[in-house]
């Protein structure tokens, strides 16, 4: 008895063993789509990640990049990932309020957050849960993959020297918060992909757009159909970027590569960051002997432009719970931090707020 009971204990461990090593050596192929096209250079972020992945996976877990509309229009990407159409899909938060409006808050801020307060925020203030929360509510876990510098401002056929200024003029913006404070001002924001931007203003369907930081926006063409460069841009100082995956994908790999899917998107918000601030010094320098004109908001303006980002702010954490954690988070990371960014005046990064939107 005992040699058959250790018979078959030797069998169960080595077949549990053989279980296991396969289970390690799977592979697993996924398909990525994309919100951008490739005259979008964040793209260059998305194919980092990849090429990352690829590598330290050893070929036990291939990622296809797909651009925006080789599979799914840009817009649509939401849907394909959280149904499973694709296991991936590379994008920007704040494109899906229309599925909750707290997305707004995870993409870009108006007024608040710089490069160095999203990475504080979202890896050690307790950002990166809330949004993998929010994620997870339509079936997809999240892995920041992206992080820009200042986005541009907006890029128009007329200048913009003040508030006044604005009132008639259609421009494209994506962002809830940015929308509702052109439409206080007078003017008709629109939401269009990035993709559509150039024809669009090309047509004179809009007077003006804002996409993303200054290389970008020179990779676009958007010196061909614009003479006015506005600044600054108080409503993306910065952008989070990052990659939905489908969950059941998620859940299906084993830890190991979980962790290099993890440590890939570490690096890549990092070496993005970077990359998009060395190309912004000849994309500056290309804007200005293309001879757009660089017109700026006075004080005065931005602060009543502050104002209304509060209103929306406290108007939207009134109607949605989800909205108002998250924004409360958000606050409770920049109080913290005010009393350090006003001793390392003037060598610190960013602005303290000089109002804050009441949501208790």
């Amino acid at each position: 008895m005992k040699a058959k009971y250790l018979l078959f204990t030797l069998v169960f461990v080595l077949a549990l063993a053989l279980t296991t090593s396969a289970f390690a050596q799977a592979k697993f192929k996924w398909r990525a789509g994309s919100c951008w096209t490739p005259a979008i250079n964040i793209i260059d972020s998305d194919r980092y990640f990849v090429k990352i992945v690829n590598e330290m996976s050893g070929g036990r877990l291939t990622i296809t990049h797909h651009p925006a509309g080789e599979i799914v229009p840009a817009f649509e990407l939401f849907d394909a990932v959280s149904k499973g159409a694709l296991e991936g899909g590379f994008e920007w938060p704040s494109y899906w309020t229309g599925k909750n409006s707290a997305f707004d808050l995870l993409g870009s801020v108006n007024f608040w957050f710089t490069p160095p307060d999203y990475f504080t925020w979202t890896y050690h203030g307790g950002g990166l849960e809330l949004t993998r929360e929010l994620f997870a509510k339509y079936n997809i876990h999240y892995v920041p993959t992206g992080m820009t510098p200042s986005e541009s401002g907006f890029r128009t056929n007329k200048p913009i020297r003040s508030l006044a200024d604005y009132k008639g003029m259609t421009l494209r913006t994506p962002l809830t918060q940015t929308m509702w404070i052109l439409e206080q001002i007078g003017a008709k924001p629109v939401k269009i992909p990035g993709g559509e931007i150039y024809m669009a203003l090309k047509l004179g369907t809009i007077d003006g757009a804002e996409f993303s930081n200054v290389s970008c926006d020179w990779g676009m063409k958007f010196q061909e159909n614009t003479k006015y460069w506005n600044v600054p841009c108080w409503f993306q100082p910065s952008s989070l970027l990052g990659i939905m995956i489908n969950m059941d994908a998620w859940k299906k790999l084993p830890a190991d590569l979980q962790a290099i899917v993890e440590a890939a998107g570490k690096a890549t918000v990092l070496w993005h960051n970077g990359h998009s601030n060395w190309l912004d010094i000849a994309g500056t320098e290309n804007f200005k002997k293309a001879g757009v004109i660089i017109t700026r908001l006075s004080s005065e303006d931005l602060a009543k432009l502050e104002k209304l980002s509060v209103t929306f702010m406290e108007r939207e954490a009134a109607k949605n719970p989800d909205y108002k954690k998250i924004v409360k988070s958000i606050m409770t990371y920049l109080k913290g931090y005010a009393p350090v960014r006003d001793w390392q005046e003037p060598f610190g990064f960013g602005r303290n707020p000089t109002i804050y939107p009441k949501v208790d």
